[in-house]
């Protein structure tokens, strides 16, 4: 994903591109103007003094432990613009239980979830009934999430995964497709970029395999129209933003938010008229959002398996 969007930074020719690299991945080539290496030790320094020389920032890292609203409000504490949400909607959209209740205050269709203390999650689980969807409060992607049939299974989890912290969420768990919307968001204004399937292998735990860019079923309109309302309760959400979304033989669920990019930008950029990151700076340093904006074809994309396949993108006409 990162290899991506800098290359339409780099296709777009607006801004002169530093990106950062992990020590580890020194194989991996970036096409960017400057490419920093760093290490865990000093890599807060790093982006720090970082933050201080560039105009505007996109911030690409996870939700989990608040990373992704830290390095955010460094950037900003720093001067810099933001090409992503603020950190208070970041935070809002990083605990899953905050999110989920402004979702039933707005309305919105969700599965029901329950919050609990880890210590607790044996007998709320036997009283909620089986089988459910245990996942950390602030996890991100489909890291600490599994479907839970019975308690052994839910004790062998709490076993295996035992960074939930003091709690952790429990979920009824509901059948259908998963699903995501991309949106670009400029204050007050939203659009909606595309529907997209998620291949999600759904068992202890969940693992993520790839996606389709777009998606079109029945409820296209009205998935698309309740993402936007999702997006709305957050007035700081900008740039680019990943509603997740299950869709069920009743209508859908809303899962979550996602206040940064999402893997799906891998295929959309493939498939759309415009260059998203010209789009994405419009949106978070102007306030304006493209206009004329269309699809055209469909892409799949897989994830690497853990048996060594390699990653592939196929690409189709509609």
């Amino acid at each position: 994903m990162l290899q991506a969007v800098l290359a339409d930074f780099r296709d777009w020719g607006g801004a002169k591109i530093t990106t950062t690299r992990d020590h580890r991945l020194p194989h991996v080539s970036l096409p960017a103007d400057r490419v920093i290496t760093l290490d865990a030790a000093h890599h807060f320094r790093v982006l720090a003094h970082l933050a201080g020389q560039c105009t505007a920032a996109l911030i690409i890292a996870p939700e989990s432990n608040g990373i992704l609203a830290r390095l955010i409000a460094l950037m900003e504490s720093r001067g810099a613009c933001l090409l992503c949400s603020d950190p208070d909607s970041v935070a809002a959209c990083t605990n899953k239980w905050d999110c989920y209740q402004r979702f039933l205050q707005a309305g919105l269709p969700t599965p029901d979830t329950w919050c609990i203390d880890v210590r607790g999650a044996v007998e709320k689980a036997k009283e909620i009934g089986f089988p459910l969807v245990i996942k950390p409060v602030d996890g991100v992607g489909c890291k600490g999430v599994s479907i839970i049939r019975d308690v052994s299974s839910l004790l062998m989890v709490l076993e295996r995964d035992g960074d939930y912290g003091k709690q952790l969420l429990l979920q009824r768990y509901v059948e259908g497709v998963h699903a995501s919307v991309s949106l670009l968001v400029a204050g007050r204004d939203i659009l909606c970029l595309s529907l997209n399937k998620q291949f999600i292998e759904v068992g202890t735990p969940f693992i993520y395999r790839g996606g389709e860019v777009p998606f079109m079923c029945d409820q296209y309109e009205a998935v698309l129209g309740t993402a936007m309302r999702a997006v709305s309760l957050l007035p700081g959400l900008r740039g680019y933003v990943g509603v997740d979304i299950l869709l069920t033989d009743e209508g859908y669920q809303l899962i979550e938010i996602n206040p940064r990019l999402t893997t799906a930008y891998v295929g959309l950029r493939r498939v759309v008229n415009i260059n998203l990151a010209e789009a994405i700076w419009g949106a978070s340093i102007h306030d304006v959002l493209p206009v004329n904006v269309s699809l055209s074809g469909s892409v799949t994309f897989r994830t690497k398996k853990e048996s060594g396949d390699d990653s592939k993108t196929n690409s189709r006409g509609n």
